[in-house]
């Protein structure tokens, strides 16, 4: 009888392996203890991870982190690009680095943050369609991102691109 219950059970893990609700997301959602520490960290060690803003622009006026780059959700929706493997358009827009002004790589790490969390979870989906395979959406706030001390935070106009030293 155990050996039937052990191989039932063996049997029942393997199918529960290939169930869709086991299929991992494209995008990574982040943890507190990951986005923070992990965020941090990967900036130090690669000046070239990208911290995309989603909030609209009045937002990022009111006060936006020193290292976040401005990719308003309105903007990155706007636009379209087109699948080099297959020629179709689809709705979006690449985001920009701000130090280049062309589109960001899409080899680097790009975390991504908004307000509450919904449009970064948009954004992270569509950079990922466009064929970024290393995107994090931060789940926290912008108000804890502010609390967990990531970098000074700063109040301009998007114009103002230049407040990174």
């Amino acid at each position: 009888m155990n050996k039937i219950f052990s191989i039932l059970l063996l049997f029942l893990s393997s199918i529960s392996a290939f169930s869709p609700f086991n299929v991992p997301h494209k995008y990574k959602p982040s943890s507190a203890l990951f986005t923070i520490a992990d965020y941090k960290a990967d900036f130090k060690v690669s000046p070239k991870t990208f911290l995309l803003d989603v909030r609209e622009h009045n937002e990022w006026a009111e006060g936006h982190l020193k290292f976040a780059t401005p990719a308003p959700l309105s903007q990155l929706t706007s636009g379209r690009w087109m699948d080099n493997t297959t020629g179709k358009y689809y709705p979006g827009t690449f985001p920009i680095d701000r130090y280049t002004s062309v589109a960001i790589l899409k080899n680097v790490k790009i975390y991504i943050h908004c307000k509450m969390g919904g449009r970064a979870k948009q954004a992270g989906e569509l950079l990922n369609q466009m064929g970024y395979q290393n995107v994090v959406v931060i789940e926290e706030t912008f108000d804890e991102l502010v609390a967990a001390e990531i970098c000074e935070v700063v109040k301009g106009e998007v114009q103002s691109l230049t407040d990174m030293d």
